[in-house]
């Protein structure tokens, strides 16, 4: 899917799958094995949002669209990003200190700066995945089910994501595969094409959950990820028709809300830097991007390779131009 070249020598190439479906699982394009058994990894957080807004949380503590968007990101750490996560847990009267996602640095570099000339070690708060924690909180106490064990498999929140996975995936429950996330939280894996499905399903479902998650992700794109992040500046360029959301791994998926059809891709190296390239030439390929939209994009389809003194070394191509072959 991705060739990187320094000096004329091709240092790597990234082998990986595709798969685009409509919202009824009909396969429309692929590429290698779309039955790859697949973690969502954070694929799986506009789903575990979607549970969490079926506890009833977002009238009981009062959320607004801004909540909804946090829970379903994998924010840089930046200011805002830590700001509403915590205002979400203010919302639902949960302590910080109850968030069991463990603690990095931002992702964004002057936060991170900041943040290490002011403590010594990182606060959970920071993690990517704090506002999916959040959302989880808030969900186990709308439940009235201890917070202490929200992380546990068969706890009510965890159940009720499983039910929203398993409902979008259109998989049986006992053919969802299950594992630890980076986060902690159950992940669940099914056939890439599946994760393609239950993203076309998002954005055509009628349910009022299903639509305030994609209306917050679209809306709010920089909550998603945040400054020079690849789904960021998809939903900002295409303004919301694409909803994205990627996941570690080299895992990404994508939705077309103009087509209806669901994009889910994975790289088999597990190395997520160049994802970006193969999503954006998959894309091109689709026709799911304008002339405009693509020129913007165009830092994220063929970036430069650099090393640490910012000096271009090398290339990093699309090698999947030719190969997506409708079905």
């Amino acid at each position: 899917m991705v060739r990187v070249e320094r000096g004329g020598v091709e240092e790597a190439i990234h082998l990986g799958h595709l798969a685009a479906v409509d919202a009824e699982g009909r396969i429309q394009a692929s590429v290698g094995n779309p039955d790859r058994l697949t973690y969502f990894r954070s694929c799986a957080k506009p789903f575990q949002a979607m549970a969490a807004l079926r506890t009833g949380i977002l009238s009981r503590f009062h959320l607004d669209p801004e909540h909804i968007a946090i829970m379903a990101a994998s924010h840089n750490g930046e200011p805002r990003h830590v700001e509403v996560v915590r205002d979400l847990l203010d919302h639902a009267g949960i302590p910080e200190a109850a968030l069991q996602c463990g603690a990095h640095w931002p992702y964004y570099e002057p936060a991170a700066a900041v943040a290490r000339r002011a403590m010594d070690q990182p606060l959970q708060i920071f993690n990517n995945c704090s506002g999916k924690h959040a959302g989880m909180l808030a969900a186990a106490r709308a439940l009235g089910a201890p917070l202490e064990t929200y992380l546990d498999r068969e706890h009510p929140i965890q159940r009720g994501i499983a039910e929203v996975v398993a409902e979008f995936t259109a998989r049986p429950p006992a053919e969802i595969h299950y594992g630890i996330d980076g986060c902690s939280a159950p992940n669940p894996a099914v056939p890439l094409a599946a994760i393609a499905r239950s993203f076309a399903a998002l954005v055509m479902s009628a349910d009022e959950n299903a639509r305030a998650v994609v209306d917050a992700m679209t809306t709010h794109p920089f909550l998603i990820g945040g400054t020079d992040r690849f789904d960021t500046r998809l939903m900002e360029v295409t303004k919301g028709r694409l909803l994205a959301k990627g996941g570690a791994a080299g895992a990404h998926t994508t939705a077309d809300r103009r087509s209806g059809l669901g994009l889910a891709i994975k790289l088999d190296s597990g190395d997520g830097t160049w994802t970006a390239v193969a999503v954006m030439a998959a894309l091109e390929r689709l026709g799911w991007l304008e002339a405009a939209e693509r020129e913007a994009l165009s830092p994220f389809a063929r970036p430069s390779l650099r090393n640490h003194k910012r000096v271009v070394v090398g290339t990093v191509r699309p090698a999947l131009d030719v190969a997506v072959t409708a079905t």
